[in-house]
């Protein structure tokens, strides 16, 4: 009976390779339940300036139009605790992540993250990385509050009988991201994103939020360095990594995908072990953002683990798979 009952236990025993990829849950970014909150509305001034600020930019697709703009609650209270942002162009070869949290006596406290790697202006640094840190002034903070909440349509008037509206538009090429965060002293949030081209289309989703990027320059403009992370650091490069996972195969957010990937080679931990088991299955054979963005996912996680499947000779894809069957 006792060798019977060693083997059986010698069956149902977790294999010992198990241990060399543990996934830790990944920060999850608290909503506590709240009092009812009290509508916080753009002052006057501040609402007229964003207004004129709008109007600069937008493109009327239509002829007679004008824009609208309006400035809902935000519900975040009476103060901004902290701040995040993240910016970045495609043709670039930029992805900035930044935070600022609220000192007592009103200035922010800033860490940054900003990828540095290859582009279309040439090479990056290697590792491809910038950090920075700082205390800022923000100013603009109440204009940037108005700008990433108002909402914007194209007020078009009924057209007079027997006549034609003439309609246009705008495109560009460029391909940019941009995030805003504004958490509330009480933990309320307004986030918005937008991650595409520049063009007539889809200007009612992204001018507020350059608006609102352009009167944060403050924090945008901490200054880069090469250096060693701090904690704080590699732990925004966790939290934005892990909200930015469900994005990540969304029709442009390829290369924001990509940057991301890299970047956890080296800032990623335990915690960003799950978003990336998502790049290890290629699709596509022929996507090389997929094909790519794969073998970073590897790199990554034998740096994380410091179980690199690839050892003895073994391919990408074959690493890619043991890490899926072994990590899960």
């Amino acid at each position: 009976m006792r060798i019977a009952l060693v083997v059986v236990l010698a069956l149902v025993s977790p294999v010992a390779a198990d241990s060399r990829c543990v996934i830790e849950a990944p920060p999850v970014l608290a909503s506590p339940k709240l009092a009812p909150p009290a509508c916080h509305r753009a002052p006057k001034p501040i609402a007229q300036q964003v207004t004129r600020a709008v109007e600069k930019r937008y493109t009327l697709t239509q002829q007679g139009a004008r824009v609208g703009v309006a400035f809902p609650c935000d519900r975040l209270g009476a103060r901004i605790r902290e701040i995040v942002l993240e910016t970045g162009e495609g043709h670039g070869g930029t992805l900035g992540l930044w935070r600022a949290r609220r000192r007592s006596d009103g200035t922010y406290d800033v860490t940054g993250v900003s990828y540095d790697g290859a582009s279309l202006a040439g090479p990056g640094s290697n590792p491809p990385y910038l950090v920075a840190s700082g205390v800022v002034e923000l100013p603009g903070l109440d204009k940037a509050r108005a700008a990433v909440t108002a909402t914007l349509r194209e007020i078009v008037p009924p057209p007079k009988p027997g006549t034609y509206l003439g309609m246009s538009g705008s495109f560009s090429s460029r391909d940019f991201h941009v995030l805003v965060r504004l958490v509330g002293d009480a933990g309320r949030v307004v986030e918005r994103r937008y991650t595409g081209y520049e063009g007539s289309d889809a200007q009612n989703d992204f001018i507020g939020l350059e608006l609102a990027i352009e009167a944060l320059a403050p924090i945008t403009t901490v200054a880069l360095a090469p250096g060693t992370p701090t904690t704080e650091q590699r732990a925004l490069f966790v939290e934005r990594f892990t909200e930015a996972v469900p994005h990540f195969d969304e029709q442009y957010e390829w290369w924001v995908m990509e940057r991301y990937v890299e970047l956890a080679r080296y800032l990623g931990t335990p915690q960003t072990l799950r978003g990336l088991l998502t790049r290890l299955r290629v699709t596509d054979p022929k996507s090389r953002s997929q094909v790519d963005a794969r073998a970073d996912a590897v790199d990554a996680i034998a740096t994380i683990t410091g179980w690199d499947a690839r050892a003895g000779g073994g391919s990408v894809e074959d690493a890619a798979n043991a890490y899926l069957a072994q990590c899960r």
